[in-house]
This record gives structure tokens, C-alpha cells and sequence, in this order.
């Protein structure tokens, strides 16, 4: 039952509400929006009759008490009650508009049908958050389910995500009644006509490599060529997905090969990309254990990060990686190499344009770091590069001729080779590359 402006409802703890407006409908119920007491605005989920079930409605309590494994989660606030209605709802916080569906990514434009331009940056952000959100979902022993493109919403500007619709979230038991969505759904789940292989952190896990490499790729790993023949049926989906899922950039098998598009994009990404995804959908496809985990997708966006160049002729991005001198940039053919790299640890990032030192280079593993330095290139003399100290705090500086001293706040020094700079607890290693050998291209698969 829809319900009407200004009635009210009970948030249990929440305290009271009323119906403000109707923001949506979908098969499970409705969305209103509905405003606390306080003058908060909130989003009520009001589920039809044949949805609202008891099973239901202590799966929704135990989310509630269960609590939110990540502010992206748009999660379950309190149960929602309405006087003498049978049915019941949950609230939680409204969206932002400026989340776009997942899918406009793949249409290139937003809701009133404007280009997007969204960045490299934006795209390595948006992949990185999605892995660490569902590292915390899993860290709690909950399973999402139901991973696809109508589930996620991101900012084009920054990468930003929201995950929505989390009653579709379990405990990670082998229990549920969600499946997930055609075409993300793990080849076990789809080949089990008997339907006894349930949702569970490994299928999650295939869910999410399929949702990053859309979102890098900007088509399906498994569609292609192969995929093209026949018609979209059950038994096309159930061999396609299920009894003979084909990679679409198989190292061995070439059968399956997708369009142009995502076969540039392809080029475009450093080889440890690549093998990851490779890892993800040949190994990965008939061994659940053998998938890629969040943490190694977390690990290897933080290195796309490192390696992205900016093309000195006409500014592309491209992507640099440990062990090779130079890259062809893919636009126009000019050798991109970069003049310095600052040794974190492990890490090695590129000098160029758009560097910075975040606080996961100091530590790993930390969620949304913040900017620490920001490296800029003279405005008149483009070979020279400085680190502009873009903290709170001071940082100890050596160069080698043996002159030390401090980097106060909002101040740049020129990055030479062998200097040494100390931001908190790590050392920031500057070296140049190795003389430049020959430039390789990008390997065509």
C-alpha cells in the first residue's frame, strides 16, 4: 500500500516521523521520504503485503542491530511502523543526487543525458572504495548477495561510492533467499538447478571482480565474441555464465574476445592489472577459493595510483609500473617515462603532474587517506619538480651533499636525486629512474 503525505511513522528508538513524499518504487515496495521529529530527512523502504513477511522482518532486525559495517552503506536505521497497517518498512539515510547509478558509467552520461568525464583517478578511487567496503562487509561475517550495477552509486567527480539495497545482505551461513543478478552472479549459482548453492563471500568475491572490470573495462568478462551468437535465452544464459563461462582476454584462448573498446582499455592498464583480472575469471571461475580477495584489490589500486603519468604532449594518462623504463602513450605514440620516483617503502610512485603522498603510503590498508604532498612541476622550467608539503606538520629533510632541514606547512623543496624526506613515521626515498632504454608498447593481447 502506498502511503498517503503526512502519515505518520514509528522509528521505534528513532522516535516518530511523517511521510513526506514518494522518491521511487520496485518490485519488493516502496520508497518514501519521510521526516524525523528533529526535522531530519530520512528514506523509508515500505514493503507490499506479499514482501512484508515475518522471515523478513527479523532479518531486517538483526541488520539493524547488527549495525553498518561502513558508512557507504546506506544501512538499516530502525524498523519502521505505521498504525493499523500490517506491512512494515526500515528507514535510513536519503542519498545525495550527486550519486549516479553505477550504470550511467557504461552510458557516458547522467541523468539529464550529459556527457560524463569521469577520470582515471576518479575510476582507480571508485574501485578501491568498493574492494574496502566489502572487506569490512565480509570482516563482519556478512555476505552481500546481490553485487550489480543497480546496487552501487558513485560520484563521476571523485569516485565517491554508496552501496544501497542492504536488505539484500545475509549473514554468511549459506542461508538466503537472494540468488543475485544475472550476468553477476557466480558460475556456481547459476549452474545449480537445484538451487542448494547459496550466496556467500566467495560469490560476493566474483560479483565484485565482474562490477571492477565493467568499471575499468567498460564491458563484461565473460561477454564476447562467443557470447555473441544465439539468442539471449535461459540456455544461453546458463552456458555463458554457468556450464562455460570464457574469459573474454583468456591468455590461451582467444574465442570469446570483446569489443574494440574494452580490448583498448586493456592496453591501457599495467600487466599486474591484467593478472589480476586473468587470476579472477580463469582461475577463478571453477575454484571460489582461488578469486581475487578485497585486499588484493585494494593493494593493486594503490599501485595503479602510483604509476599514473600524464602524457607531456598531450596530457592523457598513462600507467606506469616498477620494471619498465617508459610506456608508448596510447593517444599519441609519445614515450612517457618519469623524471623522478619517490621510494615509500615498497611503493614507488611516478613523478608527474598529478602525484601526491597519501597516508596509506605511510601506512597500508587505510580507508579514504588524505593527501600529505602534492608534487609541482616549475611553471617555467619544466624539468624541475618540487614537494609541496600539503600536511600540518613539519618534515625533516636531508639532501645529499649533507644540507638538513625542516619543511614547515604549505612549503615546496625541489625533489633532487638522493634526497631524503621523513613524513612522520616514513622515509621518503627521491631517485631518479634508470638511463632510459628503448620505450616498450603496450602488449596487444
Amino acid at each position: 500500500m502506498v502511503l498517503a503525505e503526512g502519515v505518520e511513522v514509528d522509528l521505534g528508538p528513532l522516535g516518530r516521523a511523517r511521510v513526506t513524499s514518494l522518491l521511487g518504487q520496485g518490485g519488493q515496495g516502496y520508497v518514501f521520504e519521510v521526516r524525523r521529529d528533529t526535522g531530519e530527512p530520512l528514506a523509508l523502504k515500505w514493503y507490499k503485503p506479499e514482501s512484508a513477511t515475518a522471515q523478513q522482518y527479523d532479518e531486517m532486525q538483526q541488520l539493524v542491530e547488527i549495525g553498518s559495517p561502513h558508512q557507504r552503506f546506506l544501512w538499516p536505521l530502525s524498523m519502521a511502523r505505521v498504525a493499523a497497517e500490517p506491512s512494515f518498512g526500515y528507514v535510513m539515510h536519503l542519498r545525495h543526487p550527486r550519486f549516479l547509478e553505477l550504470s550511467y558509467l557504461l552510458l557516458n552520461a547522467d541523468r539529464d543525458g550529459n556527457p560524463l568525464d569521469v577520470s582515471f583517478s576518479s575510476l582507480i578511487e571508485l574501485c578501491r572504495q568498493l574492494s574496502y567496503s566489502f572487506l569490512r562487509l565480509h570482516a563482519r561475517g556478512l555476505c552481500y548477495r546481490d553485487i550489480s550495477f543497480g546496487n552501487v552509486f558513485f560520484d563521476p567527480a571523485n569516485g565517491d561510492v554508496l552501496i544501497c539495497d542492504n536488505d539484500n545482505v545475509g549473514i554468511d551461513n549459506g542461508t538466503g533467499r537472494v540468488l543475485g543478478t544475472p550476468y553477476f552472479m557466480a558460475p556456481e549459482v547459476v549452474r545449480d538447478t537445484t538451487y542448494r548453492t547459496l550466496p556467500n563471500t566467495d560469490t560476493d568475491r566474483h560479483s565484485l571482480a565482474v562490477l571492477l572490470f565493467y568499471s575499468l573495462f567498460l564491458g563484461h568478462p565473460l561477454e564476447g565474441t562467443r557470447t555473441d551468437a544465439g539468442m539471449r535465452d535461459a540456455h544461453w544464459l546458463m552456458t555463458h555464465f554457468g556450464t562455460e563461462p570464457l574469459f573474454c582476454m583468456h591468455p590461451a584462448n582467444p574465442e570469446n574476445r570483446p569489443a574494440q573498446i574494452v580490448q583498448q582499455y586493456w592496453n591501457i592498464y599495467p600487466q599486474f592489472l591484467r593478472d589480476l583480472f586473468v587470476q579472477a575469471f580463469v582461475d577463478g571461475l571453477d575454484q571460489p577459493g582461488a578469486r581475487v580477495t578485497e585486499g588484493q584489490w585494494i593493494k593493486a589500486m594503490d599501485r595503479l595510483r602510483d604509476g599514473m603519468l600524464a602524457c607531456p604532449t598531450c596530457g592523457t594518462t598513462n600507467f606506469w609500473s616498477p620494471g619498465t623504463d617508459g610506456v608508448i602513450c596510447w593517444q599519441d605514440q609519445t614515450e612517457v617515462r618519469p623524471p623522478y620516483l619517490l621510494q615509500v617503502g615498497r611503493r614507488n610512485v611516478a613523478v608527474g603532474p598529478q602525484t601526491t603522498i597519501r597516508s596509506d603510503h605511510l601506512t597500508s590498508g587505510i580507508d579514504h587517506p588524505t593527501v600529505l604532498a602534492r608534487v609541482r612541476q616549475h611553471p617555467e622550467a619544466r624539468g624541475r619538480w618540487g614537494l609541496h608539503n600539503a600536511s600540518d606538520f613539519s618534515w625533516p629533510v636531508s639532501y645529499p651533499g649533507g644540507q638538513n632541514f625542516l619543511l614547515e606547512p604549505d612549503r615546496t623543496i625541489e625533489l633532487v636525486n638522493g634526497a631524503k624526506i621523513q613524513i612522520r613515521n616514513a622515509t621518503v626515498h627521491v631517485r631518479q629512474p634508470p638511463t632510459p632504454a628503448p620505450a616498450t608498447a603496450v602488449a596487444t593481447p
